[in-house]
């Protein structure tokens, strides 16, 4: 017997395998999914720049988030086996730290249930610069993130002191410490132009901060404002100092500046002789007075025997 089936019979018969289809479609898509929600560390993605003295923060997060209370999680500089600081199940471990670091860092862990822990180190010392990383490590996942730390030292501001006449000139020398990394110098005129140093000196002390000493000879005619500049390049940033020159401190053979100099070197003679005159002035006056009072005195005795005479006639 033939039975009529209507367009609207038809798609609900349909209907059942259209859902199964559909089943089977999210079964396949589901691992896709999974495997986006794999677990990673997360550090820092570019270096950090930390400044000599300072403190510095290394910040490592679980992505996405997980409690990481009770994994092992280890901070490190080249490799794992350099240890920076180690904490495993709600304590921290010091036996296997570096020496360089030992009383140096301070975990952070108020976050840690939401995966995310921050590292403190300080102070910073020229010796940090490198790579360091962070280890997450739990009965089923491992996981690290490596990033690098530069370190910068903006040393003392620059002295200039006058060491005295050479080469027909003035050499000026310039010093300044405490910079990170090696620095750079500079000597310039009144008119910012470029002199070329005579010496240049760069030592590395215990802490590994770098000292500098440069010197300069200023001829005449370049006279006026004199600078001595350090910059450092990682920075960016420089320390300068100016100092002024009056052309007639420069040696030469003009006339008038070797009067100028005869007078000033009597000036400073006569300054040195005054402590020497003045004590000379005090000790006569003190004599006179001293000779006066004695002279007083014999004169006020030859009265009173004068007085005691007419008394007993």
């Amino acid at each position: 017997m033939d039975f009529p089936v209507s367009l609207d019979s038809y798609q609900r018969v349909r209907l059942p395998s259209s859902l199964f289809f559909l089943t089977h479609l999210l079964l396949l898509l589901q691992p896709g999914e999974m495997h986006s929600e794999e677990v990673r560390v997360v550090g820092h993605g570019e270096p950090i720049l930390a400044h000599v003295g300072d403190e510095v923060e290394f910040s490592c997060h679980l992505s996405p988030y997980r409690d990481a209370e009770r994994m092992e999680i280890l901070w490190f500089r080249s490799q794992a086996s350099d240890v920076v600081h180690l904490y495993r199940e709600r304590q921290e471990f010091y036996g296997q730290q570096m020496a360089q670091f030992q009383n140096r860092t301070e975990l952070i862990t108020d976050e840690i249930a939401d995966g995310s822990v921050t590292l403190r180190l300080h102070p910073v010392v020229p010796a940090d610069e490198g790579p360091y990383g962070c280890r997450f490590v739990s009965s089923d996942f491992t996981g690290e993130a490596v990033w690098e730390l530069e370190v910068a030292g903006l040393g003392s501001d620059p002295h200039i002191s006058l060491e005295g006449f050479k080469q027909g000139g003035i050499q000026l020398r310039c010093s300044s410490s405490g910079w990170y990394p090696k620095p750079q110098s500079q000597w310039r005129d009144h008119q910012g132009r470029c002199l070329p140093p005579e010496t240049e000196v760069i030592v590395k002390d215990a802490q590994g901060l770098f000292s500098l000493e440069t010197s300069v000879v200023v001829q005449g005619g370049a006279h006026s404002n004199v600078s001595c500049s350090i910059q450092n390049p990682l920075l960016g940033q420089k320390k300068e100092f100016v100092v002024q020159i009056a052309d007639v401190f420069l040696p030469g053979t003009s006339p008038w500046k070797r009067a100028f100099l005869g007078t000033l070197v009597g000036t400073l003679l006569l300054l040195a002789l005054l402590p020497t005159l003045a004590l000379y002035f005090f000790r006569k006056q003190r004599r006179s007075q001293e000779k006066l009072k004695k002279q007083a005195e014999k004169d006020k005795g030859k009265q009173r025997a004068r007085g005691a005479l007419r008394a007993h006639p």
